[in-house]
């Protein structure tokens, strides 16, 4: 364990110096230099110091400042000597960023310094610690005599020293909220001609809690499992931006419920085991040793044990994943399942539900998945899977789930700003269950032996979609619905995208689905004239997509100066030429083709009519195993030239 930064100082005035970073990037200073470093005075002379901060260019003041005011005096730089002694003057630049001193010793002269020493004898700076935390302190004097020394804690609530330098850090309730205790003060130490030196020393216990390497902050309520063992720590703040442990021993701790939760100190470590019960909790309080302030720090709690385990998995602005492993199996080995989604945290009001039977192709030997597609964005909701393989009915715990917020946003001749959003698309809208995208669309359907939509564009007006789609394969997927309709002047909208080469865009609930058994097929957006004419844009794309395509890659590519056949001119088959060599970027699936990531990319190059291009890379394009849904697309003007 970590107890103390030791870096030297007050040896030299240089030595104060301390070169921080600025977070916001704007220019720091890099140094104070003083005129003289050491000045000699009697009592009721004066002095005048002066400071330079570096680099000259910032024209930056500095803060004075006295390390000990008993000895001498400082307004803006004149230095009056008042008692004898020693101590030191400080200049701090305006921006708090570094320091200089000068040491000043008031008549008679005294010609040496004082430093304290840790445990190991290394000079110290700071003294970081928790409370009740001891060290053993010395001091060096640079003269090599042996003086008599007298410590002290300014403010002995954050800690006491003996006069064999003794140190224990004391405990104090803190004012800060991220601090259960926390306390600063100076340590000091003086020799009998008056001379010597302080530093800062603080001793503090940090908010929160750590179980199992999770992090939780005070008032957190934790899920544990029961009969089981978990290591806990509680956390100090230790020196710079460093976090430490307390160990075992530094602590009392009291549990509103001892019997079902208990805490040991093992090995020196700290085990917090729960008992065989479920649905109890307790609060876990604790005080620093020697002190009565008292911190109910967080809530522990063992929940209803739930034999069907279910999970989010992902979504979009339109569509939520979920998976689960089934609970107990009957005799026979079916497994019927109902898995719904609520509007409500109470599971009272249903918006999609799905009966599956024991024998449902989807189990496939893998954990079931379930796709709610066609949602509202910004919406929360709810996921439950109950198991009624038995006379009593069983289920999963309610698992939440939010759809991103998302705006459609049509591209326009408008010029765009930077910083302002062309193009987003969710397709959502889009008649789900035709065979390719223009039908979904409402464009008039090339041949009227699809079966599905026969109608013109006149007659195109609502489509009910079907609850229930299919299961994908070897992905173990059911994918339902929210959509119930589609209107004809929604879909006319997609009548400026286009499809790429091979034109194979299917339309699934809320996603379109690029499919193909022997080449690769893309999806184009519209001409993105809201680029200002004459300027060089770099987009910022963002996707929700998933996929399944040799290498794991998908290309977005920028296609210059092409005129396409759009979804609306019912001539799509393999008409469409795309470039998918020149200005290209790619992503990699990780997740398979039923889980949607999130996907950010930039690309530049960008001019007014460009259009991008979604699908697979020049290299797979021709594959066979390309499959990739895309369930939303906004593209964003970061920067105009």
């Amino acid at each position: 364990m970590k107890k103390l930064i030791t870096i030297a100082i007050l040896l030299l005035p240089a030595l104060f110096a301390c070169k921080k970073s600025s977070d916001s990037g704007s220019a720091v200073a890099t140094g104070v230099v003083l005129s003289m470093d050491k000045i000699n005075l009697s009592v009721g002379e004066t002095a005048t110091l002066t400071a330079a901060v570096l680099p000259t260019s910032l024209k930056m003041g500095v803060v004075w400042s006295v390390l000990d005011g008993t000895y001498v005096d400082v307004q803006g730089g004149k230095i009056t000597a008042k008692a004898e002694g020693v101590t030191y003057v400080i200049a701090t630049s305006a921006d708090g960023y570094q320091k200089a001193a000068c040491m000043v010793s008031v008549n008679p002269p005294i010609q040496y310094s004082v430093t304290i020493l840790d445990e190991i004898g290394q000079p110290v700076s700071e003294i970081y610690g928790y409370p009740s935390m001891n060290m053993i302190l010395s001091a060096y004097t640079s003269d090599g005599e042996i003086h008599e020394l007298t410590w002290s804690v300014e403010d002995e609530a954050a800690g006491t020293i003996t006069d064999d330098g003794l140190l224990v850090l004391g405990a104090s309730a803190s004012a800060s909220e991220d601090y259960i205790y926390d306390i600063q003060s100076y340590v000091k130490v003086v020799t009998e001609d008056g001379c010597g030196c302080k530093v800062p020393v603080r001793s503090s216990l940090l908010n929160g809690i750590r179980i199992d390497d999770e992090y939780y902050p005070a008032g957190s309520v934790i899920d544990l499992e029961e009969e089981h063992t978990y290591p806990i720590a509680f956390l100090y703040q230790g020196a710079g931006e460093s976090t430490e442990v307390i160990p075992a021993g530094g602590l009392n701790m009291d549990l509103s419920d001892n019997i079902d939760f208990t805490i040991q100190d093992i090995g020196g470590t700290y085990m917090l085991a729960t008992g065989p019960n479920t649905e109890v909790s307790s609060i876990l309080s604790i005080s620093a040793v020697g002190s009565l302030d008292k911190v109910e720090l967080v809530g522990l709690n063992v929940p209803k044990s739930y034999p069907v385990k279910a999970k989010f998995l992902g979504g979009s602005s339109s569509t939520l994943s979920f998976e689960w492993t089934e609970g107990d199996v009957s005799e026979d080995g079916t497994k019927p399942y109902t898995a719904t989604l609520y509007k409500d945290a109470d599971c009272t009001e249903v918006e999609l539900s799905y009966e599956i039977p024991a024998d449902d192709a989807c189990w496939n030997s893998q954990k079931p998945k379930l796709v709610f597609s066609g949602l509202t964005p910004g919406t929360n909701y709810w996921f439950k899977v109950t198991d009624t393989t038995t006379g009593d009915e069983k289920e999963s715990a309610i698992i939440p789930a939010t759809t991103e917020e998302f705006n459609i946003v049509m591209v326009s001749d408008t010029p765009a700003e930077e910083g302002d959003v062309i193009l987003a698309e969710d397709f959502g809208q889009l008649c789900w269950g035709a065979d390719e995208i223009y039908q979904a669309a409402g464009i008039d359907v090339v041949s009227s032996s699809t079966g599905y939509n026969t109608d013109t564009k006149k007659s195109f007006t609502y489509r009910e979609a079907y609850s229930f789609v299919k299961t994908t394969g070897q992905y173990a997927q059911r994918s339902l619905t929210a959509q119930a309709v589609a209107k004809k002047e929604d879909g006319v909208r997609f009548a400026k995208w286009a499809q790429g080469q091979y034109a194979r865009i299917y339309v699934g609930p809320g996603y379109l689905f690029l499919s193909t058994s022997s080449y690769g097929t893309h999806i184009i957006t519209p001409e993105l004239n809201n680029i200002p004419e004459g300027q060089t844009a770099k987009l910022l794309v963002t996707l929700h997509a998933s996929g399944k395509a040799s290498g794991g890659e998908a290309a977005l590519a920028v296609q210059h100066g092409k005129s396409f056949y759009e979804i609306s001119s019912n001539n799509q088959t393999n008409k469409n030429k795309l470039d998918l060599t020149s200005n290209v970027q790619t992503i990699t699936f990780s997740d398979g083709i039923t889980n949607l990531e999130k996907f950010e990319v930039t690309i530049e190059g960008v001019v007014k009519g460009d259009r991008i291009c979604f699908g697979p890379t020049s290299e797979t394009a021709s594959g066979a195993s390309n499959m990739m849904i895309l369930s939303d697309m906004t593209i964003t003007i970061v920067e105009l030239q």
